[in-house]
This record gives structure tokens, C-alpha cells and sequence, in this order.
């Protein structure tokens, strides 16, 4: 696995654990110390730390293994896959934990018989252990709700969610990128509707690497075209135009291999602004985080310069502002140019890699 994509799903995974230590220490307040009848007595600290490591375990298994298993079955028979696999792990591991418990615990010799016995006797048969299994589940389908909201929205933006950062309009300065597929109607047309949606599967999957390794965040998917962004700063201008040049080159690299499964490669150009926008939630039956503002629609109309001026990549003067041109980019002045929509004339440049 590349490391950039393992690091992101580790931080999804150190964020969803915690999220299991809080749960256990509110369960154990409220449940285990009031009224525990399980035939083990456990401190808050052993309970909480079994619980990390149960949360731990189960979300590493819905990260790493389920979620990308079960990625193309119908939401609810996912789901229920994942529920039956995460029980059985439970069920598992606080068996193995348990057996621990006793070996470690127990000065007597250690005896599987009488560990079998008492493990369903004091454990599995408990009104707290019951308890204790509709937490996990509740749990469990708390943590396939973040890996669907992190899916749908981008990474961090699960705890903007959860604080309402974007229930009232923002404004931000930001970076876009609007890429599309050259020739992207007659490569259609000639593939046909299902093979050419495979095409575009596999080449919006290989923008993966680029946008993480770049720090970038993909605002939505449009036919063929795809939308990033990033907040407006200098660092993050030079790690646009990387993704940029990641994604240019992995398309070479992988050129033999589009050729050979669609009879096309998928070579695009794109658009480059930044400016201000308005950011925030909209929709009542289905909502969606949007930019509105000037700096998409202007970015949107670059996009389209790239056909006229036959240049892959026209970054605007707004972009180039403090920016200074890193080692490896040739970019050139190209004029000012009337945009579609636009009042005044736009600086705009072409972009080479070297």
C-alpha cells in the first residue's frame, strides 16, 4: 500500500480508536461501575484500555479489509455484512482478552474447561455483557458512518460536520482546479457508456495518490470532470501544481495499460485559479457542501480556454500572484484574454513541465 494512502487511513483510524476510548469511559461510568455482574471485576482503566483495543481491532478490520471488500455491494447488505463480521470479531477477541485475564490473573493452574464454563457463565449469559454488545454495535455502526462521511466529503471534514463549521456560509480564499479528459465525447462514443465509466473509475481511482500525497481535497466528481481544492497560501500553490504534474506523469506511466483495457489514454487539461468563495452547506433532502463565488465560475471558464489556446494547463494572473515559479515548470505569459461572463480582460499563463 502506498505509504501517503496507509498514513491517511492510519489517522482515520487513531481518530474513530478515540472515539471508542471516550465511548468506554461514558459505558463504564454509566453501566459497569453502578451495576457490573460480570464475574470479573475490572477498574476503569483495564476497562477503557480493552475497549480501545476492541474499537481499535474492529476499526482497523473496516478500514483495512471490510470497507474496500464489501465497496461495491448495495449500502444496506454492506452494512449488515460488516455488522456480522465486527460481532464475531467482538465475540473473539473478548474471548482471547478474557482467557488473558485468567491466565495472567488467576493464581490457580489454568484449566480451558472451567475457563469455557466460567467465560459463558459469568461472561456471554450477563445483563452487562449484553449491554455491552448494543454499545458495540452502536459503535460499530458509528465508525462505518465516519468512513462514509470521510468518503463523501474528504478527509477532516467528518468533525466540521460535527462542530456545524459550515452550517452558516465561510468565506475562504481558495485554490481550484477543474480537470477534465480531452475528446472526452468521442472517446464515449466510441467505448460506449459501460466501458467508458470503467475507464473514468480507474482514472478518477488514480487521482488518489496525487491529491494525498499533495495535501489535496477533490470537491466533487462532474461526467468527466473532476474539482480540486486547496486553502490559498504559497506552499499549497507549488503542491497544486505537483498534483498536477504527479497525475500528468502517472498517466504516462500507466499509458500502455489504459491502451490496452479502453483502446484510449485518458490525457486531460485543466484550469488553475484562486480567489474568494463562499463555503457552506446547502440542500434540504439532500445536502452538499458547495463554493459559490466568482473564482469557480472564472476557474471553470480557464478550463476552457485550454481547447483555444491548445495548452494542457492555464493557471490565471490571480494564481500567480506571490508565486514564484518552482525548479522543473516552465510557465509562460500567454495575454489577456476575454473570458465568457467576464466583464474585464484575464491574465492568463501556460503551464510545461521540464
Amino acid at each position: 500500500m502506498p505509504r501517503k494512502l496507509l498514513y491517511y487511513r492510519l489517522r482515520i483510524l487513531g481518530t474513530i480508536s478515540l472515539i471508542w476510548v471516550l465511548f468506554g469511559v461514558v459505558f463504564f461510568e454509566n453501566f459497569i461501575r453502578s451495576a457490573n455482574d460480570l464475574g470479573v471485576k475490572v477498574s476503569l482503566v483495564q476497562f477503557i484500555f480493552t475497549f480501545g483495543v476492541i474499537g481499535f481491532l474492529i476499526s482497523a478490520a473496516l478500514i483495512f479489509y471490510l470497507k474496500p471488500a464489501f465497496n461495491h455491494q448495495p449500502v444496506g447488505l454492506a452494512a449488515l455484512y460488516k455488522m456480522t463480521i465486527t460481532l464475531f470479531l467482538f465475540v473473539l477477541i473478548a474471548f482471547v482478552l478474557l482467557m488473558l485475564y485468567y491466565v495472567l490473573g488467576y493464581r490457580k493452574p489454568f484449566n480451558f474447561s472451567h475457563y469455557l464454563n466460567s467465560f459463558f457463565t459469568k461472561i456471554l449469559r450477563t445483563r452487562t455483557f449484553a449491554i455491552f454488545i448494543v454499545d458495540m454495535s452502536i459503535m460499530t455502526l458509528l465508525s462505518i458512518a465516519i468512513l462514509e462521511v470521510t468518503d463523501k466529503y474528504g478527509p477532516g471534514m467528518f468533525w466540521s460536520m460535527l462542530i456545524g463549521e459550515y452550517n452558516t456560509p465561510q468565506v475562504e480564499n481558495r485554490i481550484f482546479i477543474f480537470l477534465d479528459i480531452n475528446e472526452a465525447t468521442a472517446i464515449a462514443e466510441g467505448l460506449g457508456h459501460e466501458l467508458y465509466f470503467r475507464m473514468l473509475r480507474k482514472f478518477f481511482a488514480d487521482i488518489t495518490m496525487p491529491v494525498l500525497a499533495n495535501d489535496g481535497e477533490i470537491y466533487q466528481y462532474v461526467g468527466d470532470e473532476i474539482v480540486l481544492s486547496w486553502p490559498n497560501t504559497p506552499e499549497n500553490k507549488i503542491k497544486s501544481l505537483k498534483f498536477l504534474r504527479h497525475m500528468y506523469f502517472l498517466v504516462e506511466r500507466k499509458a500502455e495499460e489504459y491502451q490496452r483495457r479502453f483502446q484510449n489514454v485518458p490525457r486531460f487539461k485543466a484550469g488553475v485559479h484562486a480567489g474568494e468563495v463562499t463555503a457552506g452547506f446547502v440542500g434540504v433532502l439532500k445536502r452538499e457542501l458547495i463554493y459559490s463565488g466568482d473564482t469557480v465560475n472564472t476557474t471553470a471558464r480557464i478550463r476552457g480556454v485550454c481547447h483555444d489556446v491548445n495548452e494542457s494547463f492555464v493557471l490565471s494572473g490571480a494564481f500567480m500572484e506571490d508565486f514564484h515559479t518552482p525548479h522543473g515548470y516552465k510557465i509562460k505569459a500567454i495575454g489577456r484574454i476575454y473570458l465568457k461572463g467576464k466583464v474585464e480582460h484575464t491574465k492568463l499563463y501556460f503551464m510545461r513541465f521540464e
